[in-house]
């Protein structure tokens, strides 16, 4: 099944069932940690011809997405290059910076921020093969990663501090398509008015809740509200934004 040939509703199924099961996990462990999150002797046929696939649309995407082009590009001009080769590339078996695995059930994926005071050296985005199902879903979770990345580079973000967390994921969320009016509707989350706003707050407090330094669902929650308006109408690296209405 290529995603040309893929079942539209199959793919819709797929991928809502995805994101209501999954939220962005970060940081997650080292990328050179989950190299091999499955071996080769452990991957089923499936999970084989998913990675084969994510890698042709990942170098799709790469050529021709306006988006992932864009953060490409701005990521590159503060000095993280999302393509170049990394710091310690002469070691042997490390991985791309956008590497596609097949990973097992306990590991979404998402950004692998390098330390603070080496931002551009190990950094990088792990995108699990066998949780993408469609090329438009892939390039919205390089999209989310790339704004995650961006915004370690720029700001230098301590994941661990709630407030840098939910700002970065509020912006990742707004930003990416990830809350886009299609998205929403697939995910059977719907509202008259502020259908976007809501869908980046709820997607907010559901991934700080994850971090573990966040105690409480209710402290997410305030979390979230505290740096919601100076970070969700902070646009970097782009000009200006046009929200999806309803």
């Amino acid at each position: 099944m290529t995603d040309d040939t893929a079942d539209p509703f199959v793919v819709r199924w797929l991928t809502w069932c995805s994101q209501a099961l999954q939220s962005h996990k970060y940081p997650i462990r080292s990328l050179v940690d989950v190299s091999s999150p499955l071996s080769p002797d452990t991957e089923t046929r499936e999970d084989v011809i998913a990675r084969g696939r994510c890698e042709q649309w990942k170098e799709d995407l790469l050529r021709t997405s306006p988006m992932v082009r864009f953060m490409v590009k701005h990521l590159t001009l503060i000095q993280c290059n999302p393509l170049s080769p990394r710091e310690d590339s002469a070691s042997q078996g490390t991985p791309p910076k956008l590497l596609i695995a097949s990973c097992p059930p306990d590991i979404a994926g998402g950004f692998s921020p390098s330390p603070p005071e080496r931002p551009t050296a190990e950094s990088g985005i792990l995108l699990c093969a066998n949780r993408i199902f469609s090329k438009a879903h892939l390039e919205d979770t390089i999209s989310h990663e790339m704004i995650h990345w961006w915004d370690h580079c720029r700001f230098k973000v301590d994941w661990g501090n709630l407030r840098h967390h939910a700002c970065s994921e509020i912006r990742a969320a707004s930003l990416s398509g990830d809350c886009n009016w299609t998205r929403e509707i697939n995910r059977r989350h719907f509202a008259l008015s502020k259908q976007h706003q809501n869908c980046v707050k709820r997607r907010g407090i559901l991934s700080v809740r994850g971090n573990p330094a966040c105690k409480s669902e209710e402290m997410a929650m305030k979390v979230v509200e505290d740096v919601w308006d100076s970070c969700f109408h902070d646009t970097r690296p782009f000009d200006e934004y046009e929200f999806d209405s309803i």
